[in-house]
């Protein structure tokens, strides 16, 4: 009997010194590796480390998982084991969208860049640019796309990535990993990068006093720097000094030298749009808007100053009542950007002639949605009618008519009714400038009348807006056109251009697969384009956007094949955000009709998810649900 319990204990001990070799080995690799990666969520920042020296070789911002979705702990990276991973493009089925460069990490986690819509640049999440650098992803780490391609051709498979939370906040750097990341493949340094100052009389990250107060000012007047005047160099100061090195064309250090300070407070000062102005401010920047103004014939003030008078004050609120802003005087960056644009495009149409300013006024009744998510806009006041399209935050429409709980709007060309509880109202003052020669037919008008908005234009803020969001330069913006490609299924698969912007409208044709088309108007679901000498409407959802000057319509290769899919099915658990239940709804609006409750803790599947929206499965039955009623998990995770 003791032989046998002596063969046993041998034999234990035998399995648990082959055991012990197997893990040791996984963590050796790891230390082998030429990089090993950390992830600090508190900061939301992803480091990279040289194995050899420790130095950080990169260093950017992410945007983790929300609810404690992206696990703590160390892993190793590990093999493929899709084809599509580390290359280009991804595919998340469950959440329909793609994703630059995704590296696993740990089981359904994985390094990859911000989603887009399409295999197409201009199909970026908004909402995922609008969150970078803050937890906005279901489990995964949202990099830059730059980022993600270095992990995916640099950090092998067996490198070591540790995801902890700090104990301390950075918000400097994170500020200045915002502007760009940090990588030393031209040889700077993580010192340079920090703007670190060694010599003395340059001012850089930690300074502090009277000088650095000065220079915060100086840089706010010029329109560069919007942040506080606290005296204090740190990553805020960092990258307005740096902005404005990139404006002069001088190397961007971020630190102040004498020969940087002396052209800042001289005359030729480079100026920017990034302050938001109002009444009672001045400086160069000022001055700026006061001359772009007067060249719109708005403004005849005695002198350009750079004073934010009351005369300045109410040509800027006739310049927001032409791009359909709310008329309060107070001009952020875009519109700074649509004034300028205008003037320049003034000045150029109109150099060699004289001209004159005619304009109309009128008012508008308007809502902006105040949604969590999206809505539908229905063709009857019911939450069971027809969808027209959708709607979703701070979306702007014209209020037609409010009656019973339901208000009759118009979106576009899109009439029909919204919810109240979903708009908050306001009147609008709208006017069009139109410049005319006074020798020649020549003219040019900025804004819409009344009868112009209820005929289907756009608001001209929300264009030029969309058009900025997209990286668009100014003097690009004039003559741009929309175009789309047709992206079904396949060579077989043909896209109905409907008469109206619903499935039970009459088909006027039936558009080939990868045909392109010229996009007339463009809202949340349909597009009303031109095909073939007709003029309907297609669902957006088989359609890749992309913009480029009228007939230069080629797509490139941003409407390309397929790529390999993630098809697991991505689990999820109820936490309710304002209730102990959250609501299941029978389609994918905050309008719909409510199908039933599910508790706190209630383990259900997602099928799909885009949007805020998650399609989810229970028990055989489907509907759907707010992405921030649930959280998602790993399937290994929900098993236990």
């Amino acid at each position: 009997m003791k032989l046998k319990r002596i063969l046993v204990l041998a034999a234990a001990m035998a399995l648990l010194i082959t055991a012990i070799p197997a893990f040791d080995q996984v963590a050796k690799a790891g230390y082998d590796m030429p990089y090993y990666i950390k992830a600090d969520l508190t900061n939301q920042i992803v480091t990279i480390y040289s194995t050899e020296t420790d130095n950080i070789v990169r260093q950017m911002l992410c945007s983790s998982g929300l609810e404690n979705a992206t696990p703590h702990g160390t892993y190793y990276l590990p093999k493929k084991t899709e084809e599509a991973e580390r290359e280009e493009w991804y595919y998340f089925r469950s959440y329909d969208c793609y994703a630059h460069y995704a590296t696993r990490i740990f089981k359904g986690v994985l390094f990859h860049s911000i989603p887009y819509k399409l295999k197409d640049e201009s199909t970026i999440s908004e909402s995922g640019v609008a969150n970078f650098g803050k937890p906005a992803s279901h489990g995964c780490l949202r990099l830059r796309w730059q980022d993600a391609e270095f992990i995916a051709k640099c950090c092998l498979p067996g490198t070591r990535v540790k995801i902890y939370t700090s104990k301390k906040e950075d918000e400097d750097t994170r500020r200045m990993l915002l502007r760009a990341s940090y990588t030393n493949e031209k040889g700077q340094s993580y010192d340079y990068f920090q703007a670190n100052a060694h010599e003395e009389g340059v001012l850089g990250n930690g300074s502090k006093g009277s000088e650095v107060r000065d220079l915060q000012t100086r840089l706010r007047d010029l329109g560069i720097y919007s942040d506080g005047i606290d005296g204090r160099y740190g990553g805020a100061t960092i990258n307005a000094v740096r902005d404005a090195q990139q404006l002069m064309g001088v190397e961007e250090t971020g630190l102040a030298t004498p020969e940087f300070l002396q052209v800042i407070y001289s005359d030729e000062a480079p100026t920017a749009t990034n302050v938001t102005l109002e009444e009672g401010m001045s400086g160069p920047v000022v001055r700026n808007v006061q001359q772009q103004l007067a060249d719109l014939k708005l403004y005849d003030g005695a002198a350009i100053d750079g004073v934010f008078d009351v005369d300045v004050l109410q040509a800027v609120k006739q310049f927001q009542s032409a791009y359909a802003y709310p008329t309060d005087g107070v001009l952020v960056p875009g519109m700074q950007k649509a004034l300028e644009y205008e003037a320049g495009k003034v000045q150029s149409l109109f150099s060699e002639d004289d001209c004159a300013l005619e304009t109309t006024s009128d008012q508008l009744n308007m809502a902006k949605t105040n949604l969590s998510v999206s809505i539908r806009l229905r063709s009857e006041p019911s939450s069971s009618a027809a969808a027209l399209t959708s709607l979703t935050s701070e979306n702007v429409v014209i209020a037609l008519e409010r009656n019973k709980g339901w208000s009759h709007v118009q979106r576009g060309t899109n009439v029909g009714y919204v919810k109240d509880d979903f708009l908050d109202y306001y009147t609008q003052d709208i006017s069009s400038l139109t410049y005319k020669a006074s020798d020649s037919d020549k003219a040019y008008t900025i804004g819409y009348t009344k009868q112009e908005y209820l005929n289907g234009v756009m608001m001209p803020w929300e264009v030029f807006a969309n058009y900025l969001a997209t990286d668009g330069e100014l003097e690009d913006y004039e003559g741009m056109t929309t175009y789309a490609q047709v992206n079904t299924d396949g060579p077989n698969v043909t896209l109905n251009l409907r008469e109206a912007p619903n499935t039970e409208s009459a088909i006027l044709a039936e558009v080939p697969y990868q045909t392109q088309v010229r996009v007339l108007l463009r809202s949340s679901e349909w597009s009303y384009v031109e095909y073939d000498g007709k003029n309907g409407y297609l669902l957006n959802q088989y359609l890749a956007f992309w913009g480029a000057k009228e007939g230069e319509a080629e797509a490139g290769e941003a409407v390309a094949a397929e790529v390999a899919a993630d098809n697991s099915v991505l689990p999820a658990v109820v936490r309710a955000t304002t209730d102990k239940k959250a609501p299941v709804y029978d389609v994918d609006s905050e309008d719909a009709n409510v199908l039933g409750h599910l508790d706190n803790g209630t383990r259900v599947e997602v099928i799909e998810t885009v949007d805020g929206w998650s399609h989810i499965s229970l028990q055989g039955h489907e509907g759907y649900m707010k992405d921030a009623d649930l959280q998602f998990m790993l399937a290994e995770e929900i098993a236990t």
